[in-house]
């Protein structure tokens, strides 16, 4: 029974390695096409290379888990891969912060020379 569940583990970890080069060369050509900004990319680029090292190196990744006190390598992926979630929405959050001062910003800045263009076309109509 052995060589079976062998040959299903070479299957699921090549299935995976073949996934997260497909997340690789997705993420590439969404910035090659500008669909996608290099700073964003970053994570996504990140989070794919984990997916195929980790499925590369399984043994590293069972005695890295075994280290830490998970002696149930997928619990161990799928906390890293939880962490990973984690690590994107806090990046998210500070890019909507960031976006959200700025949108502040520029509506202040606009009803200010909205204002000032009032009050010139006001001046203006006056001296006519």
């Amino acid at each position: 029974m052995q060589p079976f569940s062998t040959g299903i583990q070479f299957r699921t970890q090549l299935f995976v390695i073949l996934l997260g080069l497909v997340m690789l060369l997705f993420v590439l050509n969404m910035v090659r096409t500008r669909r996608l900004r290099e700073q964003y990319s970053l994570l996504w680029l990140l989070a794919a290379v984990v997916i195929v090292l980790s499925a590369t190196f399984i043994g590293t990744v069972e005695k890295l888990s075994h280290t830490i006190g998970i002696y149930y390598p997928p619990a161990f992926l799928f906390l890293v891969a939880l962490l990973m979630v984690f690590v994107l929405q806090f990046h998210f959050s500070t890019v909507i912060s960031n976006l959200r001062e700025q949108n502040k910003t520029l509506t202040q800045d606009l009803g200010i020379l909205q204002h000032e263009v009032r009050s010139l076309r006001q001046a203006l109509q006056e001296k006519s």
